[in-house]
């Protein structure tokens, strides 16, 4: 449908509004990037925290937690796309099961090691017990942003990779650590039903032939 030729001028000046919004975002977020924020991220965190432990969410609180989950979701296309392809699920999906490649699992060496040991599982963030799982030895960012805890099956032929992907209780405080550049903060996990209160869990799950055993 085309516009009237006099809505254009008005078009143009609500425009203005998004993309101005746009480029501060960009903008601040290189210059947090770079030079980190001394806090201030955290502080506004600790806050939505406290007012969502005390059941007083704000609009405000829902909008800017959105914002981190967006922004989120957008930096890591780059740099972690599986965790951003999980959390983009995260936050919109429906429940409905997500499918994902796990061929580049296997050639991990962490996750071989995980197989080789026949572990049911395993965590990427290097910690000091994880009960029965396998322990990364070093943490892998992009995987333990993708997968919190990874469950390993395998058959005769075949592995299978699952995860379940639910909401923590905010009283659990469950932190998920995030780094980008010098900007450091922790998030609790339970936030992210404050800013998407009607997402649902879902699970990832994966499928692939088992690799031959080495003699």
């Amino acid at each position: 449908m085309l516009l009237p030729m006099k809505s254009l001028p008005q078009l143009r000046r609500w425009l203005r509004w998004p993309a101005g919004l746009l480029l501060a975002v960009l903008v601040g977020g290189l210059g947090l990037f770079a030079v980190g924020d001394f806090g201030l991220t955290q502080k506004a965190l600790n806050g939505m925290e406290s007012r969502a432990l005390a059941g007083k969410s704000t609009r405000a609180d829902k909008w800017a937690l959105r914002l981190l989950y967006g922004t989120l979701q957008m930096g890591g296309q780059v740099t972690y796309p599986q965790a951003a392809q999980l959390l983009d699920y995260y936050c919109a999906g429906s429940g409905d099961t997500l499918r994902f490649n796990a061929q580049p699992l296997l050639r991990h060496p962490e996750v071989q090691q995980a197989l080789q040991q026949r572990k049911p599982g395993i965590t990427f963030r290097h910690q000091a017990a994880a009960g029965p799982f396998y322990i990364a030895r070093q943490t892998d960012w992009a995987l333990f942003y993708a997968f919190d805890l990874l469950y390993i099956r395998r058959t005769v032929d075949q592995v299978v990779f699952y995860d379940n992907y639910f909401f923590q209780p905010l009283a659990r405080r469950s932190y998920t650590p995030f780094r980008f550049g010098r900007l450091h903060c922790k998030l609790n996990d339970g936030l992210i039903h404050v800013a998407y209160p009607k997402s649902k869990p879902f699970i990832a799950f994966a499928k692939v032939a088992m690799p031959l055993e080495r003699p």
